[in-house]
């Protein structure tokens, strides 16, 4: 998901030069939210059932495309574009990747993604502020629109995505409970967010208790579009290096995200209002990979565990009066 997100700055350097629907973009089904409604977009191109790996090759060899951008270098995209003259690829970097992951060793510069893939076209000297184009909001299901109604009525409301691709980038959900201890009054509402069976276990539990605010459960109810829209009507997002924080920060909503086992050093870090935390103490195991694991592979998780909740709370603290005190001079 983050990946997808990330390319949304090309998109905008293409639009602003050539214009409306000079791009043809091809991803999954199920990450079309994140793109389709961006005004570089002529059409997605989405393989499936109705449209086979083997048909979309030949779909784009019969295209006349000026360039191919092969943002994804991977086994797929390589057999799409294979043979092809007109196709630049990003340079992912992989030997530095592994290099900090496995020996700890730093070689810098380490570009933010969206910069290497910028870099796959033109040299730029940085980023453009990129925004996330949200889909119409007929996208919210009818099981869904009482809960949308209610948020968009909310002066201020926190989105919490406590789960991740991987339980080693999660931090302890206790932690997120001492969390919300201390900031559940600052907000009109708490809206959990997550796919998985952790967060979706643990949201059910938390949201029967009444000493962490007014929570609205909110896991495994949302597809993408709808996350999307639910995540535009927070006033702050905290969660782990995820997804939805990449899609928060692309909406311009103040972004706390939380580092543990992975590290901003990757280039993975949401773009725009971001604030990373990451553990206190130096670990001579961190980083360990940018992907995750179903375990520490050292079994102690220092990483998450040494975040403390009272680090957490300032930060949220610390957003929540930057915006107050915008209101105040706006």
């Amino acid at each position: 998901m983050g990946d997808i997100a990330l390319t949304n700055p090309v998109l905008d350097i293409l639009y602003d030069k050539y214009g409306r629907g000079c791009v043809d973009y091809v991803t999954k089904s199920h990450f079309s939210p994140l793109i389709e409604n961006h005004p570089a977009v002529n059409r997605l191109l989405c393989p499936g059932k109705s449209l086979s790996l083997k048909n979309l090759r030949q779909s784009i060899r019969k295209e006349t495309y000026s360039v191919i951008l092969d943002l994804h270098k991977n086994l797929r995209s390589l057999y799409l574009t294979a043979g092809l003259k007109n196709v630049k690829r990003y340079k992912k970097e992989i030997m530095k990747r592994e290099l900090l992951s496995r020996l700890k060793i730093y070689q810098p510069p380490f570009l933010h993604v969206s910069q290497k893939y910028i870099n796959t076209l033109f040299k730029s000297p940085n980023i453009p502020q990129s925004f996330l184009y949200l889909p119409d909001e007929s996208a919210v299901r009818e099981e869904n629109r009482e809960f949308y109604n209610t948020l968009k009525r909310s002066k201020r409301a926190l989105i919490l995505a406590p789960g991740a691709s991987k339980p080693t980038k999660m931090l302890p959900m206790e932690t997120w409970e001492h969390v919300l201890a201390s900031v559940g009054d600052l907000f009109d509402y708490i809206v959990v967010i997550g796919n998985g069976h952790a967060e979706s276990r643990w949201a059910d539990d938390v949201s029967k208790r009444n000493d962490l605010g007014n929570m609205i459960n909110l896991t495994s109810r949302l597809e993408l579009a709808e996350l999307m829209l639910f995540i535009s009507l927070g006033e702050y997002f905290a969660g782990n290096d995820s997804g939805p924080a990449h899609i928060a920060a692309m909406l311009h909503k103040p972004t706390l995200v939380i580092f543990g086992q992975t590290s901003p050093d990757y280039g993975f870090k949401p773009l725009n209002n971001s604030t990373p935390v990451e553990p206190p103490v130096h670990l001579i195991c961190r980083p360990c990979g940018h992907l995750g694991y179903k375990s520490c592979p050292l079994g102690h998780h220092d990483c998450m565990r040494s975040i403390d909740s009272e680090t957490i709370t300032n930060e949220i603290k610390h957003g929540i009066q930057r915006i107050s005190n915008i209101e105040k001079t706006t």
